[in-house]
């Protein structure tokens, strides 16, 4: 059985692939959230071969990227080997992506120094390019009937608009999943994350995220608050909306 079919959903739309998109700012929990919620899913449909979701995320991004095109804020902040880059200082046009502190108008400093940044993430052209076809990526999945959990960080209005897009031109239902966290916390979170891998974020890029992501109208079929909910309360919400919006009940919204 599909895990969110009930017995008046119509056997042709509980076959159609299920796009379920979670949205929300850097250090909100996403990749917690997504990673179980796959889970359960998984669990859900586990004697249903045709019933499974598989998981993407925007960070996938970063994988299809030489490390030698990362940028020196990034690297300075993992305490990686500066010589290997092909960029030698913030913004000279030669790394992938920047970091831009939105309160200065200047690059991200690598140490956090800086009083209240509000960062914001900046891609290369060819690195916009690569996300337009990762996003592309995820249509092809879902034009095949592969449904997906999808982690994302819609921090720019046109991220938003083509990754809507291209779920819509695939015929997949939608799922909207809207991350909220206080400030305060998703700074805490930001400030320890320092695990010397991908993880890591600049200061600042939470507070300017947070502000950014939901910026741009997206009509949530559920919300949920990562600083007032557990990942396990925050999974069973989800499921639960996913069921009723799947037998007809309208978009459900849930704030503690």
């Amino acid at each position: 059985m599909h895990p969110f079919a009930g017995e008046h959903v119509a056997d042709d739309t509980a076959s159609t692939p299920v796009a379920i998109l979670v949205n929300g700012p850097s250090s909100s929990g996403k990749s917690t959230l997504c990673r179980a919620l796959h889970e359960r899913l998984t669990e859900l449909a586990i004697n249903d071969s045709t019933a499974g979701f598989a998981s993407v995320a925007f960070d996938d991004l970063v994988l299809l990227i030489s490390d030698k095109l990362f940028p020196v804020s990034f690297v300075t902040l993992h305490g990686g080997d500066l010589s290997r880059l092909a960029s030698r200082t913030p913004h000279d046009g030669r790394a992938a992506w920047e970091y831009v502190d939105d309160s200065t108008g200047h690059s991200a400093p690598a140490d956090g120094n800086d009083d209240n940044p509000r960062v914001r993430l900046v891609l290369r052209d060819d690195t916009r390019r690569l996300l337009s076809g990762v996003q592309r990526g995820w249509g092809e999945h879902l034009k095949l009937g592969t449904s997906l959990i999808i982690d994302h960080f819609l921090q720019d209005k046109d991220w938003s608009d083509e990754a809507i897009g291209v779920i819509k031109e695939s015929g997949a239902r939608i799922f909207l999943v809207g991350i909220f966290c206080s400030v305060a916390e998703l700074e805490r979170r930001e400030a320890s994350r320092a695990d010397g891998e991908l993880e890591g974020r600049p200061l600042g890029l939470a507070r300017r995220s947070s502000e950014l992501c939901h910026s741009h109208g997206l009509n949530y079929d559920v919300t949920v608050w990562t600083d007032q909910q557990t990942t396990a309360e925050s999974v069973d919400v989800i499921v639960d909306a996913l069921r009723l919006v799947a037998n007809g009940v309208p978009r459900l919204r849930t704030n503690p």
